[in-house]
């Protein structure tokens, strides 16, 4: 294929694929020194105008006249007002109708919608024009923003290669997932969010970076490692950054809620509040405090604020839950004074089910049904 004159214009709106151009190399270069770029991409370090200019005009052109990789640039409005390059996506080659999508966006475009609108457009073009049979999809674990672009094309996940990518020089896992030419260009699963919810005293909302030594310290204290025998002992920062990144995963997933508990005032994070298993309707409501927030009416407060999220239907923006339940250890008085206060009713015990280091706790058991909380109201 001839560079430029074979590559074809695709629209959509505002975004448009064509042909690289010498004039987009100052704006490769604004993504390609761009920290997310950089973690998550295999830009060169120190990318440099000489290295854009090498990869708009040389390395770009080679792979159209090869057919190996047919790279796009992406054209955008940016939030300035100007219309220029707001990043790359790729169908590389995979032989027999096959090809891996990759692409990557400038930071000022992110967060639009725009690299998503790309996406259907390439793809509806490879599967049109180059009659592609299935589309992959990979990146390195931990990169939700290219796995939700990924989900909301369509793309089907189906877990994790280990040690698969070449990351300049590393080999992290990857995130893998396929989309066939009859599938659906649509969300198949339930990715859940954190949205802000502001009570009284605390607000719930999503667990962030920020929050890490908070959360060391608190799954540091005795208390917590007492009544949490899941927790690792001791608790590192290490141990916070896999927490965190097993909880996003497991949102993006649809398997779980969770939020951060914070100071209404401050936003100081005193406590997590989720939903770690949602099952038909039913989901089970976890919790722990920061030792420095204790006996202050903090959760029982921040648990009402995710029971009416939980309850309320999903064309009011709830997650339409019919029950809730919650299991507090014997011997833990504190867990089940919230549950009570907030008119979860006990229905039982299961006994010796919990193993709090070493001894086998029975858990005592409480359900609160939508029909219930509504009468409360």
């Amino acid at each position: 294929m001839r560079f430029p004159d074979d590559v074809p214009t695709l629209t959509d709106g505002d975004v448009t694929l064509r042909a690289h151009r010498i004039e987009d190399a100052a704006a490769v270069v604004e993504q390609c020194v761009d920290p997310v770029s950089v973690r998550w991409t295999t830009v060169p370090p120190g990318y440099t105008r000489e290295m854009a200019l090498e990869f708009v005009g040389t390395s770009v052109p080679a792979k159209w006249e090869s057919e190996k990789e047919l790279a796009f640039a992406i054209e955008c409005t940016h939030p300035d007002g100007r219309r220029r390059f707001g990043g790359t996506l790729s169908l590389i080659d995979k032989g027999s109708r096959r090809a891996e999508l990759a692409f990557g966006a400038h930071p000022a475009i992110r967060g639009r919608g725009v690299m998503t609108t790309a996406v259907d457009l390439l793809l509806d073009w490879g599967f049109d024009e180059r009659r592609l049979e299935t589309v992959s999809w990979l990146a390195n674990e931990g990169n939700l923003a290219s796995r939700r672009v990924a989900w909301k094309t369509g793309f089907t996940f189906g877990g994790t290669v280990r040690r698969w990518l070449d990351h300049r020089g590393e080999y992290p896992d990857a995130w893998v997932a396929a989309l066939h030419r009859d599938d659906p260009r649509e969300p198949t699963t339930t990715w859940f969010t954190s949205p802000v919810i502001v009570g009284e005293r605390v607000a719930i909302r999503p667990l962030r970076d920020g929050d890490l030594q908070r959360i060391v310290e608190a799954c540091s204290d005795e208390r917590s490692q007492e009544w949490l025998p899941m927790l690792p002992s001791p608790y590192s920062l290490a141990d916070g950054r896999d927490y965190l990144g097993r909880v996003r995963l497991a949102m993006a997933e649809g398997s779980q809620v969770q939020w951060a508990v914070a100071d209404r005032g401050t936003d100081e994070l005193l406590g997590n509040v989720g939903i770690p298993r949602l099952d038909r309707g039913n989901g089970e409501i976890g919790y722990w405090t920061h030792p420095a927030a204790r006996g202050r009416g903090v959760m029982r407060e921040a648990v009402s604020l995710v029971v009416r999220h939980a309850l309320l239907p999903n064309d009011v923006g709830g997650l339409g839950l019919h029950r809730l339940h919650i299991k507090a250890a014997d011997g833990n008085p504190a867990s089940a004074s919230i549950a009570t206060a907030n008119g979860f009713q006990p229905y039982g015990r299961e006994r010796r089910s919990a193993p709090h280091r070493g001894v086998d706790r029975d858990m005592h058991l409480f359900d609160l049904l939508r029909d219930e909380w509504e009468a409360r109201r």
